[in-house]
C-alpha cells in the first residue's frame, strides 16, 4: 500500500538567493556544512537504495540551488539511467542555454521555477537578491525556447495573496504546463514569515477552484501543502474532476505513505517540510528507513491524529497537514490549524474518494496488454501510470478492441494531443505527452520545492 511514487531530495543548502520561507535555512554554507553533504559516491548508493523500493519513482532533484552542486548531472544522469523520472527544483536564476543542454544530455525531464510575484521589487525582497526576478523569467524563456517543460510555483503570503490570479495567467503566458500554489509551512526561515489566516487560506483555495477551471485543457493549476482542497473539491462538487488527480488509499498529506525527503546530509523525512528523520541513508538502508521506522510507521496511522483532523470524516482523504501541525504544535501528529471545518457536517461518516482517484493505483488492468504496450506504459512515473492505464483500457473497450497494443496507445495520443477527443483531463494529455519524451507533469506529486 506505501509505496514510494515521489521523492525530494535537497542535495545542497547552498544557494544563491536568501529566500525568506526556505524550509531548510539554505544560503551561504560553512566548510563543515559541506563536507556534511552527501558525496557523490554515497549519492549513487541512494540512487541505488531507491529503486530496490521502486524503480520508477518521481525523483526531484532541489536544494538549496541544485544547479550549484557541481556533480548534479552525473547524479541526475545515474538516475536517469536506472530508469527513476528526474527533475529539478530550482529558483531559475542560473538557468541557460548551456545549462539547459546539459540538463537535457542527463535525462533531466523537467524544471520548476520559483516566481512569487508580479512586481520584480516584491519577488526579490521575498527571495533575499536583487534581480532574481529578471531572470527567473528569463530562465523560463529559455527552456521554452530549449523544449524543457517547465512549472511555476507560487508560495502564497500577505505579499502576493491578492494577485494569485494574474501570476497564474503569467506563469501561462511564460508556457509553464503547470501552476502550484505552495501554502507555507512554518519551518526553518519560514517559521519567521507572515503568513495568511485560516480564512483567508480558506478564501484562496476558493479562487483556485475558479482557476483550475479557467485553465482546464490548457494548463494545470493546483494547490501544495494544502490537503483540505479536497475536502472543498468535495463540498463544493463531490463528482469534481480534480479529485482524480489525488492519492487513492491513503490520500491527503502524502506525507510517508507516498512521498518523502531527503536532507543534504542523508536524514530521510516524511516530508521535506518535517524535521523529524527515520534515520539516516549513510547508516541504513532506503528500504529500511521507509518500511521499519517507526517515524513512518507512525505518520501512516491517519486514525490516530489528534483533534479535529481524528474526528474528521475527510481523515483518510485529507489528513490535514502534517508539516504544518508539527510547525505549530511541535507534534506532527495534532491536528493541522490552519484548517477552518469543524468533523461533524456529514455526520461522522468517513467519506472515501474511491473509484474517483487512479493516483498512485497498481495496474491490474481488465484488458491484456501487449509486450510493446506495457514497455511504453513504464515510461511514465508509476505513481500516474495507473491513470493513463485507465484512459487506454476504457479506449479500447470503447471500440471492442480485445488488447491495448502500442498501436492503439499512439492512436489514443495523436487524437488527444490533437483535439480529437474532447473533455480529456489535463493531467492525462500531459501524460501522453510525457509517454514519448516530449514532456513531464508533476501536477499530482506531492509537495515539492518553491
Amino acid at each position: 500500500m506505501y509505496r514510494s511514487h515521489v521523492i525530494s531530495w535537497n542535495l545542497t543548502k547552498k544557494c544563491n538567493l536568501r529566500c525568506e520561507h526556505c524550509y531548510i535555512s539554505a544560503g551561504r554554507i560553512s566548510k563543515g556544512e559541506a563536507r556534511d553533504e552527501l558525496s557523490t559516491e554515497e549519492c549513487l548508493r541512494v540512487v541505488d537504495g531507491i529503486c530496490e523500493v521502486n524503480p520508477e519513482a518521481l525523483l526531484i532533484l532541489t536544494g538549496g540551488e541544485p544547479l550549484l552542486r557541481k556533480d548534479v548531472f552525473e547524479i541526475a544522469s545515474y538516475a536517469n539511467s536506472k530508469g527513476l523520472w528526474v527533475v529539478v527544483g530550482t529558483n531559475g536564476v542560473l538557468i541557460t542555454p548551456e545549462l539547459c543542454r546539459r540538463m537535457i544530455e542527463a535525462g533531466i525531464r523537467g524544471v520548476a521555477l520559483s516566481l512569487d510575484s508580479l512586481e520584480a521589487a516584491t519577488h526579490d525582497a521575498f527571495r533575499g537578491v536583487q534581480g532574481a526576478w529578471d531572470n527567473t523569467v528569463e530562465g523560463s524563456k529559455v527552456l521554452r525556447a530549449a523544449g524543457l517543460p517547465f512549472i511555476v510555483q507560487t508560495t502564497i503570503g500577505r505579499h502576493n495573496r491578492d494577485s494569485i490570479v494574474e501570476l497564474a495567467r503569467f506563469a501561462h503566458e511564460l508556457g509553464a504546463r503547470v501552476y502550484n500554489l505552495y501554502f507555507l509551512v512554518p519551518t526553518g526561515r519560514g517559521a519567521y514569515t507572515s503568513d495568511i489566516s485560516a480564512d483567508e487560506y480558506e478564501e484562496t483555495l476558493a479562487e483556485l477552484m475558479k482557476l483550475q477551471e479557467e485553465f482546464a485543457g490548457r494548463m494545470l493549476v493546483n494547490s501544495k501543502c494544502a490537503p483540505h482542497y479536497q475536502r472543498m473539491l468535495y463540498q463544493n462538487d463531490p463528482d469534481s474532476p480534480f479529485l482524480k488527480s489525488f492519492a487513492a488509499g491513503a490520500g491527503g498529506c502524502p506525507a510517508g505513505t507516498h512521498y518523502l525527503g531527503i536532507r543534504p546530509n542523508g536524514d530521510m523525512t516524511p516530508c521535506p517540510y518535517l524535521p523529524v528523520y527515520g534515520g539516516n541513508l549513510r547508516q541504513r538502508s532506503f528500504r529500511e528507513i521507509w518500511e521499519e521506522s517507526d517515524v513512518f510507521q507512525r505518520i501512516r496511522r491517519r486514525k490516530t491524529l489528534g483533534g479535529r483532523c481524528g474526528a474528521c470524516e475527510f481523515n483518510s482523504v485529507c489528513g490535514g497537514c502534517r508539516a504544518r501541525a508539527y510547525g505549530a504544535t511541535g507534534d506532527f501528529m495534532a491536528e493541522d490549524p490552519w484548517c477552518v471545518y469543524e468533523p461533524g457536517a456529514y455526520g461522522f461518516e468517513p467519506i472515501s474518494f474511491a473509484g474517483k482517484t487512479t493516483y498512485g493505483m497498481e495496474l491490474d488492468g481488465t484488458l491484456p496488454w501487449t509486450a510493446e504496450a506495457r514497455a511504453r506504459l513504464e515510461r511514465v512515473p508509476s505513481f500516474v501510470r495507473g491513470m493513463l492505464a485507465k484512459r487506454m483500457e476504457s479506449y479500447a473497450a470503447e471500440r471492442g478492441q480485445p488488447q491495448v497494443t502500442a498501436e492503439l496507445m499512439q492512436e489514443v495520443r495523436e487524437r488527444t494531443l490533437s483535439g480529437r477527443i474532447g473533455n480529456v483531463p489535463s493531467f492525462v494529455r500531459k501524460m501522453l505527452e510525457a509517454e514519448s519524451g516530449a514532456g513531464v507533469e508533476d501536477d499530482a506529486t506531492p509537495p515539492g520545492d518553491a
